[in-house]
């Protein structure tokens, strides 16, 4: 009789490296894959799927990069990992006084095993005394399936030209992705207003650069309101582009960003990183910060502090200047800090834990 395996993710794509290797090897034959997206929750198919499975059905694994009470429901294995890599301790202090969140983060305490992409990560999520009283997640750090596809080069060499060319970027224009991570705070001071942007929108011209704007779901540092208004040549809202997470990674020449994620599943493409921290203290006493950024081991990016510093390391940038052999090197350090595993095998070695456990 086959087993049965429930793969639960917020976005599925986040999965897919997951399930393309269940695919090629033709696991079918011997386990059912269910599928259960939560960004999906509006329809009606998925909110019975889920309710069913939570409540009424039991499969023999789990696997869930998004805390959920279906991690409780499994006979022989749960699987919890994150749906980034953290560099703050997640949750923080005031999540877990949401007695709702609490619970679903308990969930997450409750399986098997937690996944991470290095030994680093292991005491940065989901950690918190309050949680790890009555935790029974023994940490691996193999990896999660999303960072799969940045260690593929000819995947992402084909992603790049097939997706500059959709969304009519030539291969010789410069391109950079700046991806904001949400504060749940309102800044106590403006990040970039009018003049500002103009002036960047002119300094891209200049270098024949583009700058693509992706705010965290949930919220950004650029007002999108007046980004829209002024309808600037090179600064791009990423809604206006037809590109996912990855693509946008992917056809990008460099990153910007602050204390999100996104800069670890960066660095295997070895690309430079802006960290744009202009409200670090504010950030470090309202959420915590576990993460040096001036660390050469650590912290992969440039970093700049000031509003007033970046048009001049942004012009250092289009012009090259951290694509050098120092840059290089700390960025191939940092991957080592960050992926136990930095080979793009993280898929295949979450299948046989998974794998072997059936079998017990």
């Amino acid at each position: 009789m086959k087993k049965s395996v429930l793969v639960h993710s917020m976005n599925m794509k986040n999965m897919l490296p997951f399930i393309e290797y269940y695919e090629r090897n033709a696991l079918s034959n011997s386990v059912r894959l269910v599928l259960i997206e939560s960004n999906n929750q509006k329809k009606i198919v998925t909110k019975l799927k889920k309710l069913y499975y939570t409540h009424f059905k039991t499969c023999d694994g789990i696997i869930s990069d998004y805390p959920t009470r279906l991690l409780e429901r499994r006979s022989k294995i749960s699987i919890a990992m994150g749906h980034g890599t953290a560099i703050k301790k997640f949750p923080s202090d005031e999540e877990l006084k949401n007695e709702y969140a609490l619970k679903l983060f308990q969930a997450v305490k409750s399986a098997d095993y937690f996944l991470t992409t290095s030994e680093r990560q292991n005491e940065l999520e989901f950690r918190n005394p309050l949680l790890d009283k009555d935790s029974k997640n023994q940490y691996l750090p193999l990896g999660l399936p999303k960072n799969d596809y940045y260690f593929d080069v000819a995947k992402v060499e084909q992603t790049y030209k097939l997706q500059r060319k959709q969304n009519k970027f030539s291969q010789d224009d410069f391109v950079i992705l700046y991806a904001p991570t949400f504060r749940d705070y309102e800044t106590s001071e403006s990040v970039f207003n009018e003049s500002d942007l103009k002036l960047i929108n002119d300094l891209l011209k200049e270098q024949n650069a583009f700058m693509i704007y992706r705010p965290h779901p949930l919220g950004g540092t650029i007002d999108e309101e007046l980004l829209v208004k002024l309808n600037l040549e090179r600064i791009i809202p990423s809604r206006s582009l037809a590109l996912d997470a990855y693509q946008s990674l992917c056809i990008s020449d460099a990153l910007i960003s602050d204390y999100s994620s996104i800069c670890i599943e960066y660095l295997p493409l070895n690309k430079p990183i802006i960290s744009f921290i202009f409200d670090e203290k504010e950030y470090c006493q309202k959420r915590g910060l576990e993460f040096d950024f001036e660390d050469e081991n650590i912290g992969p990016g440039i970093v700049v502090k000031e509003k007033d510093n970046f048009t001049s390391v942004l012009t250092s940038l289009l012009r090259g200047d951290f694509d050098n052999t120092y840059w290089t090197e700390r960025r191939n350090r940092c991957l080592e800090t960050h992926y136990t595993y930095p080979d793009g095998n993280s898929s295949e070695r979450i299948w046989k834990l998974i794998l072997k456990s059936l079998e017990e």
